[in-house]
């Protein structure tokens, strides 16, 4: 639900970056296909989205064991 409410689209998704929203206008190489770099920062946005919904799940007295010192 997390997931979806976050606009998370899975990488099993064929041309998910056609998908995601970034408020960024496409692109285009001379082709018209997306420039790969867009294609990559928009996958690695949704995946983002992922990582944040799974650090959000770790329990609270997990997370106060752990030691966030300079570095980490």
């Amino acid at each position: 639900m997390y997931a979806m409410d976050f606009n998370y689209i899975g990488a099993n998704v064929t041309e998910r970056e056609k998908l995601i929203e970034d408020g960024k206008d496409d692109e285009e190489d001379d082709e018209g296909n997306m420039i790969p770099e867009q294609v990559a920062i928009r996958g690695e946005q949704s995946d983002f989205v992922v990582v944040m919904l799974n650090l959000a799940s770790i329990p609270d007295s997990v997370v106060r064991k752990i030691d966030f010192m300079p570095g980490w």
